[in-house]
């Protein structure tokens, strides 16, 4: 079964990345990776923003609309702070099960709730990374920029910050990579610090993902 899994995924990304506008990994002829974070704003979010300051590394934010609307101050506070910040969908529901017109009126909504861009094309991540061609189109068609990732820190099921730390860090992370973690877990803020380290006594710049794939 692992076998076949591994062997779908592979195939998976190689079409993914022919696709114009889906952004899975980037560039590897620079050394830089992207952290990226999903689900947030919720009640943990200050302690990230504040762990990335610390850190001094931003990240991307990949939020939900009707989260982003009862949070409005935390918002503000990753574009404040210099972080990226797209929509994740209004409500989480998977995109392969929404019809063109709810799939919309999910991103519309998200939209507004983040304010918009401040410049450029609008970026979305699909809950779940739930795509099939016809979400994709319809993203595609809007003007989106679908922003996946490369590597799966999997820490929705792995709680161990030490197992974590290990499986994002240099020996399984390389130029141009684009890391899936999540907001709302103290798991991965306890492992956030040895994989930032990590990463950058190996020669990885960390950035957010609009700068890793930018010209």
């Amino acid at each position: 079964m692992e076998v076949v899994t591994s062997v779908r995924t592979l195939v998976k990304n190689a079409v993914f990345d022919r696709v114009p506008g889906l952004l899975r990994k980037g560039p590897t002829n620079t050394k830089r990776v992207a952290l990226t974070f999903d689900d947030g704003p919720d009640s943990l979010t200050h302690r990230y923003l504040e762990l990335m300051d610390d850190l001094g590394v931003p990240g991307t934010f990949f939020v939900c609309g009707n989260r982003a609307e009862q949070h409005p101050e935390l918002v503000r506070e990753y574009i404040r702070r210099g972080h990226q910040i797209a929509g994740h969908g209004y409500d989480h529901t998977r995109f392969t099960k929404l019809k063109r017109r709810q799939l919309l009126e999910q991103l519309e909504r998200t939209e507004h709730a983040i304010g918009g861009q401040v410049s450029g094309r609008p970026w979305v991540r699909p809950p779940h990374g739930s795509l099939d061609a016809a979400s994709l189109i319809s993203m595609r068609a809007a003007g989106y920029i679908v922003a996946m990732w490369s590597v799966d820190s999997c820490d929705y099921v792995d709680k161990d910050p030490v197992s974590l730390a290990e499986r994002c860090g240099p020996k399984f992370i390389g130029a141009g990579d684009v890391i899936l973690f999540h907001e709302g877990q103290d798991w991965t803020l306890d492992a956030l610090p040895a994989i930032v380290t990590s990463l950058q006594a190996s020669g990885l710049e960390l950035v957010t993902m609009h700068d890793l794939f930018a010209d």
